[in-house]
């Protein structure tokens, strides 16, 4: 392998700057360390199971009915059948 020279200690003209045109600037490095602190700053809410609503069964009105027989023998041998029917509506 050929052997690197040497350079001069000559102290060298410094290079004219280059100006610098307009760029984007980047956005600050953020180390992993600080990425998980920052994920599980703030805890995740824990899930509620929600009650089901309770469904109101609808009210349906009672309908009463009574049927009457009354057989009656006043005197032998006469037989006397009353019949009675009466339909209620309960609130």
């Amino acid at each position: 392998m050929a052997k690197r020279k040497k350079a001069s200690k000559v102290q060298k003209r410094a290079k004219p700057r280059r100006g610098n045109s307009a760029k984007r600037g980047k956005p600050r490095r953020v180390s992993k360390a600080a990425k998980r602190t920052v994920a599980k700053a703030k805890p995740k809410r824990t899930p509620v199971k929600k009650a089901a609503r309770k469904v109101k069964q609808p009210v349906v009105a009672a309908v009463e009915t009574v049927a009457v027989e009354v057989i009656e023998q006043p005197a032998p041998g006469v037989i006397t059948v009353t019949e009675g029917e009466e339909t209620r509506q309960a609130s």
